[in-house]
């Protein structure tokens, strides 16, 4: 995946790799010592969306490991598959 400023993926909207909409980016969060990506809150699209983790106020929690690209939106491949 290419390099991207943390600023740009605010509200940037997340896609499954089979075309699924999840939601929208919120925030990611960050290895404080590494600097490494650890994952991304994605708002989700609806309530119904499962395989991911949920944080407290329901944001979708997208380990780093699933990303795949981005482009004009996120794209994830879902750790369930």
């Amino acid at each position: 995946m290419v390099m991207v400023l943390a600023s740009t993926l605010s509200g940037k909207p997340v896609l499954s790799t089979n075309g699924e909409e999840l939601g929208t980016v919120e925030n990611i969060t960050m290895n404080v010592d590494t600097g490494a990506l650890e994952a991304v809150r994605v708002a989700p699209a609806t309530d119904t969306i499962r395989g991911f983790d949920v944080a407290e106020n329901g944001s979708l929690l997208v380990p780093a490991a699933c990303l795949c690209d981005v482009d004009d939106y996120l794209l994830v491949e879902r750790p369930d598959r």
